[in-house]
């Protein structure tokens, strides 16, 4: 659910309508399901600008145990419990008990036109870096086996190993000359990148 609320954030670019996606732990049919809250919260997110205080919701979003959660930051992070989503790395949009309390500096505020982006690229990988890993036995051409791009998890601020025998600076600089597109992410779930701070991280930055 996490992965289709953020591919829909994404394609329905400018889409000034509430899409709150929902499901459960446990099936409907089961005595202890958390389907039919799950449910009724989500609709009464969906339904808020009807009522007061008439909070308009713009976005795609994932509606789960008791929290209301932008679409492409909602992470499933608990197979056992009823609050199974959470969005580490961003605030909740609305937390459900007996009233509904809304976060709304943090709702989105849509600008310009509805912009649909309906053709996808299915031809990109993630690549988290892991300490003395070698990219070039993990992972080889990219390039030559059709992969388009990659989602490059870095340490912290944005540091990865240059070493002449693992290193990723060289294996990086090979595969964007044959053109594979590079996004630089962090591995962890707060903070901002700062990749220049750091010699291998500054270097992956020059490449584009």
């Amino acid at each position: 659910m996490a992965y289709t609320a953020s591919a829909l954030s994404l394609m329905l670019l400018g889409f000034k309508k509430p899409i709150v996606m929902t499901g459960s732990q446990l099936p409907l049919s089961s005595p202890r399901s958390d389907a039919r809250q799950n449910l009724i919260d989500a609709l009464t997110c969906a339904a808020a600008a009807f009522k007061p205080p008439h909070v308009t919701l713009n976005e795609v979003a994932v509606c789960f145990g008791g929290k209301l959660m932008r679409g492409n930051r909602a992470q499933k992070v608990d197979s056992s419990s009823y609050q199974a989503f959470d969005s580490q790395g961003f605030p909740h949009l609305a937390t459900l008990g007996v009233g509904v309390e809304w976060n709304e500096k943090f709702l989105l505020r849509v600008e310009g036109s509805y912009r649909p982006r309906f053709k996808l690229e299915p031809a990109v990988i993630r690549v988290p870096i892991v300490p003395g890993s070698d990219p070039r036995m993990c992972y080889g051409d990219l390039v030559d086996r059709g992969v388009r791009g990659i989602v490059l998890e870095a340490f912290g601020v944005g540091n990865m190993p240059d070493l002449p025998v693992a290193g990723w600076i060289p294996w990086l600089r090979q595969q964007t000359k044959k053109g594979l597109q590079v996004y630089m992410a962090s591995q962890c779930h707060l903070g901002h990148l700062h990749p220049e701070l750091y010699k291998a991280g500054a270097m992956a930055l020059e490449m584009g």
